[in-house]
């Protein structure tokens, strides 16, 4: 874009010379405002890749445990089965058992509420596909149909994102052919 000048000589006339330094002047202020723009969007690709990254490490940090919880679902499971069947014997053999049990599943609540982990547990909640798997349908006119009954395993999320879904009883209202 530099222009072809005449060197600066002494056959050149003072007003050539004049433009000629004009002509230095303008062509080093638009190429001081190249660089200048050329360094804004630089500096604005850092950023991006910057914002990105952060997003990549904090993505990666929430969900670096995830497997470890998936494998540690059954184990409470167990435990919860095991906890209701000794409630309902409550013999005095079992109650030194269900206070330890109990004990046991207070730490993993607390453990799983530390890393954000939520339960799907509750029953008479709308049918939802994404976060239920239905295992079986069940007739009920005293409940509003496509409500969740019974839930047979319960589900998790962790940060807000599904590790398994929960395995419930659906209810459905019979229909009189009266």
């Amino acid at each position: 874009m530099i222009n072809k000048i005449k060197p600066i000589n002494e056959k050149n006339t003072v007003d050539e010379n004049i433009d000629l330094i004009n002509n230095f002047k303008k062509e080093l202020e638009i190429s001081e405002e190249k660089i200048k723009e050329t360094i804004l969007n630089q500096n604005k690709e850092i950023f991006k890749i910057q914002n990105r990254l952060n997003s990549e490490v904090e993505k990666y940090q929430q969900f670096s445990i995830e497997k470890l919880i998936i494998e540690f679902l059954p184990i409470i499971d167990n435990i919860e089965r095991a906890f209701n069947l000794m409630q309902q014997k409550k013999e005095k053999v079992y109650i030194k058992i269900l206070k330890n049990i109990e004990y046991v599943l207070s730490l993993i609540k607390t453990m799983l509420n530390a890393f954000k982990v939520s339960k799907i547990n509750d029953v008479k909640v709308i049918f939802d596909p994404n976060i239920h798997q239905a295992i079986s349908i069940r007739y009920n006119n005293e409940i509003e149909s496509n409500r969740v009954l019974e839930v047979m395993q319960s589900g998790y999320t962790y940060h807000s994102r599904l590790l398994r879904p929960a395995m419930v009883v659906v209810s459905t209202n019979k229909v009189n052919y009266s």
